[in-house]
């Protein structure tokens, strides 16, 4: 029989061995996916939040949609139904010893805020201790203090009401609101209306003039006493060392401005004496600044006390917000 007798229903060998590769192919393709699939739906959502935390303000390539909005109110959104929102004045919690990370401000779920910029700090309890980011923020209207600013982990604010914002610096965060404006400097006194003096009146005959004797060999001549100057009575200071995180200082405390070199966490500073200017929020509780007579502050920057320890040992509670031995200004 040749090969044109061959029924044609039946096909080609070749044919069929080529149908055969080709569905051991997609049962091996259908193979992989599967488990594909299952390796992802068990990976954890690690991946996945971190990436929500990490890319928190920022545009990335993580698993998290791009944050593209630029202007706008945000709204918070609380982790644990029924709890309020907290805004506080540091981005971390305060540890334990510290003085300046004290009061918060609590939002309702959904309150609106401005978000102003962004910076990494300490993770809340119940985070991993990587994801860090927090974002500074100004109340905005409807909430408890209009106006006011403070801090809010990022987790708290969903990404969906997100915007970009740049990274925290000082000259940024003073500009997150209005300074209390500068009191202007008292009228100087007025001076003393001089006498019209007379045009008719004769002149006064000028005094006479006394020679002093001259000094012979024989009548020496004693020498001006001498008049040193009494030495600056010495300034009384009193050590202090600042707190966990440092301590900020301001050419004036009435508005905080004139920002200067920040004072390190733990370290120690000589205080010349404290003023009472309580109008700066952070300043309470007590109000008081201390002029730091260190260098390179040299007694013209003033650093608010509750952020110094005071004398406290690590740990204490509740904390001392001003040393009283400080004499005032």
């Amino acid at each position: 029989m040749t090969s044109d007798s061959r029924p044609r229903s039946a096909p080609p060998r070749g044919k069929t061995r080529r149908l055969a590769l080709s569905a051991a192919a997609v049962t091996a393709i259908a193979v992989a996916a599967a488990g594909i699939g299952y390796a992802a739906g068990h990976s954890g959502p690690a991946a996945d939040d971190k990436g929500r935390l990490e890319a928190a303000g920022k545009p990335s390539a993580l698993p998290f949609p791009e944050i593209t909005r630029t202007s706008g109110l945000s709204r918070v959104k609380t982790d644990s139904p029924g709890y309020p929102v907290k805004i506080r004045p540091c981005p971390g919690l305060a540890p334990r010893g510290s003085h300046d990370c004290q009061g918060v401000v609590q939002l309702e779920d959904g309150a609106a805020v401005q978000m102003w910029c962004l910076q990494d700090g300490m993770a809340p309890e119940g985070y991993p201790a990587t994801h860090k980011r927090w974002f500074y923020v100004i109340q905005a209207e409807g909430s408890p203090k209009p106006g006011e600013t403070g801090w809010v982990y990022s987790a708290l604010i969903p990404p969906s009401e997100q915007i970009r914002v740049p990274d925290c610096t000082i000259e940024r965060i003073l500009e997150a609101g209005p300074l209390p404006p500068a009191q202007p400097d008292p009228d100087p006194a007025p001076e003393p209306t001089k006498a019209p003096e007379p045009t008719h009146a004769p002149p006064s005959p000028a005094p006479p003039v006394t020679k002093a004797p001259v000094p012979t060999a024989t009548t020496p001549v004693a020498p001006p006493p001498a008049t040193t100057p009494p030495p600056p009575p010495a300034r009384h200071t009193v050590g202090e060392q600042s707190g966990s995180h440092g301590s900020p200082t301001f050419l004036t405390p009435r508005n905080a401005s004139g920002p200067g070199e920040r004072i390190p966490a733990h370290t120690w500073v000589e205080v010349e004496c404290r003023v009472h200017e309580p109008g700066i929020e952070t300043a309470n509780p007590g109000g008081w600044w201390y002029r730091i007579a260190s260098s390179p502050w040299n007694g013209r920057y003033y650093a608010v006390a509750n952020t110094f320890m005071n004398g406290d040992t690590p740990g204490q509670n509740p904390p001392t917000d001003t040393d009283w031995s400080v004499p005032v200004c």
